[in-house]
């Protein structure tokens, strides 16, 4: 009897037979895992994780010479040499893939006046002598102070530590980093100062390498939010924690090592594209500040507060204002006095990354109506009109990434993403130009598009069961949008009506939003100036597809802008500028929040709303 074997973080899911090696599971969902060795177990280069309870096979021998202590302790295993024996969920490093899944790091830039909270100073101290005994922090102190700087207070032993070796290595010559009376970090001359912006989403995280002094990024990159392997959105994960003695802990570990993991490649990267003698000068130990930005279940786990009250009405964070604390405070080692600013969350599942959205897109600034929304598994949206600033969040799922959908999954290598009716026959964009292995978000929402234009689909979502596209399935009527002789894996991939229903629940979210702070501002949608749509996922869709499907309000395509990764570019604005943290802070105050679900006539308003 077959069983389903569920793939993370690439939300690929695959109907298997017990005795079916992991490996085996991953070719016939169209995975590219990289098997070197032809899956023989030689290469050791297949690695993933099952989850601890999953039904398998044990260690094999081959595991046991391939496979470190430290490997074994982590659960890793080679994926050809693992069987399975009932329905697992296993997660698949992104090491171990052939090709990487797309990830949104680029954004709109807008330009500000640089005055990070961290500054350089370059001293050169008199060096200790027999009539000059000060200590070497007095010294570093009296430098600073001659120069005008706050007097540092409270030195940091990790900063004590190094500084006695490092001033008579560099013939007393230091630059420094201040931030406001505290030194958070000492270097020889001329090292460079580095600062972190991070967006922490609930899917993927992405991450920019500041240098604070000019203010240029220096790498940029994305990477997999892992702690899908325990749950694909924000309630599950909560539930994970409720349901686990260890859960919280185990979250908040596992962002916490790939936020270093990503610091640490930033640097590599950065390293390798300077062409001077400082090339592959940049380490993880020289970020002095960094800022994060997340939803309020997203910064909550990361610095393992309670989440519990976040599952459960009225939702209440722990808390809202703007924190600072150091990243020692929660296991992440990067410079040794590195402070981390956490935008303010708003309200509910209105977090951090919203504020810096907002920040970055100006939407609190713009005269007229505006409507600014972050899709994700969370969709938080706000409405800025005749003064007032007015947020909601849409528990949108994660449909738009794949998940629940048949032949889902995450934007990578051959998923479809582009769909088209032409004369009759359904063409198709898969990327990277390969054979398609399964359909990613904006891959189902422009199908649902066309099968709404070519009028297959009513109003509904049922489908016409007498048009030549459609067909009976296993699972009831669907339609091809790549047929098995096209597919890397062999088999067709569809569009049913069960993954039509999952879009319909997720575009219905949004526009019930939507309708909601419409109405509460007294307006139409056809009085909005402007559409503001960023994320990952606003990045991807054809806006045109979301219009028709009625996800979005029918209005000109001008007033529409896509801005990309706009949370992570907020993120960025609040490290290299103190006063646009101080106005992110503000604006989160202004915002009125509305709890969706203590609307009346909710239900019936979102049952409209699904309609396409």
């Amino acid at each position: 009897m077959s069983f389903q074997i569920d793939f993370q973080p690439l939300g690929r899911r695959v109907e298997v037979e017990p005795g079916t090696t992991i490996l085996e599971a991953a070719q016939s969902a169209g995975i590219g895992l990289s098997a070197v060795c032809g899956g023989v177990g030689l290469c050791g280069r297949c690695l993933v994780r099952p989850a601890p309870a999953a039904p398998v096979s044990p260690l094999s021998q081959d595991e046991l010479t391939r496979l470190s202590s430290q490997e074994m302790a982590a659960g890793l295993r080679l994926a050809c040499q693992v069987k399975l024996f009932g329905s697992a969920r296993v997660e698949v490093p992104p090491e171990s893939l052939t090709a990487p899944q797309r990830t949104q790091v680029e954004g709109e830039e807008q330009p500000f006046d640089l005055a990070p909270e961290v500054t350089a100073y370059e001293l050169a101290l008199p060096p200790a002598a027999s009539k000059d005994l000060r200590a070497d922090w007095e010294r570093l102190a009296d430098a600073l102070s001659a120069l005008g700087a706050p007097r540092p207070q409270r030195p940091r032993l990790r900063i004590l530590a190094q500084l006695t070796t490092l001033l008579r290595e560099n013939d007393w010559r230091v630059r420094v980093g201040l931030r406001r009376d505290e030194v958070v970090n000492a270097a020889p001359p001329g090292t460079p100062l580095l600062g972190l912006a991070v967006d922490l989403g609930t899917t993927k995280v992405a991450a920019y390498l500041i240098d604070l002094l000019t203010g240029r990024t220096l790498a940029m990159g994305g990477v997999m939010n892992p702690q899908i392997a325990y749950g694909e959105d924000v309630l599950s994960r909560i539930s994970f924690t409720m349901e686990n003695p260890e859960g919280s802990k185990l979250l908040q570990k596992t962002i916490v090592h790939a936020l270093a993991e990503l610091a640490a490649r930033l640097c590599v990267e950065a390293g390798g594209k300077v062409e001077s003698d400082v090339s592959g000068a940049y380490d993880p130990g020289q970020i002095a500040e960094t800022v994060i930005v997340g939803n309020t279940a997203m910064h909550h786990l990361l610095l393992k507060l309670p989440v519990r009250q976040l599952g459960l009405a009225p939702y209440v964070a722990a808390v809202s204002s703007p924190l600072d604390i150091k990243a020692s405070e929660i296991g992440l080692d990067l410079g040794p006095g590195s402070t981390i600013h956490l935008l303010p969350n708003i309200a509910g599942f209105v977090g951090g990354d919203h504020a810096a959205m907002l920040l970055a897109t100006g939407t609190h600034r713009k005269q007229g109506v505006v409507v600014s929304l972050d899709i994700g598994t969370n969709t938080e949206i706000t409405l800025a009109a005749r003064g007032r600033l007015m947020s909601c969040s849409t528990a949108s799922g994660p449909a738009f990434e794949g998940a629940h959908i048949r032949d889902g999954m995450r934007a990578a290598e051959g998923a479809i993403e582009r769909v088209r009716i032409v004369d009759g026959r359904v063409e198709y964009q898969t990327i990277g130009g390969v054979p398609p292995v399964g359909v990613c978000g904006s891959g189902v929402l422009e199908a649902l598009a066309q099968l709404k234009l070519a009028g297959i689909l009513d109003v509904r979502g049922a489908m016409d069961k007498d048009h030549p596209l459609v067909r009976q399935g296993d699972f009831g009527l669907e339609v091809v949008l790549a047929p098995a002789a096209q597919t890397r894996h062999g088999r067709d991939v569809v569009l049913s009506r069960k993954d039509i229903s999952e879009i319909q629940l997720a575009k219905g979210a949004i526009r019930t939003g939507l309708m909601i702070l419409l109405k509460h501002a007294g307006l139409e949608p056809g009085d909005v100036d402007e559409f503001i749509i960023a994320g990952a996922f606003g990045t991807y869709i054809d806006v045109d597809s979301a219009v028709t499907i009625g996800m979005f309000p029918r209005l000109s395509r001008e007033r529409f802008r896509q801005v990309g990764n706009a949370a992570g570019i907020g993120a960025k604005l609040a490290l290299l500028s103190s006063a646009l943290r101080t106005e992110a802070a503000d604006l989160a105050a202004r915002i009125e929040y509305l709890d969706l679900t203590q609307e009346p006539g909710f239900l019936s308003l979102f049952a409209e709303s699904m309609e396409i």
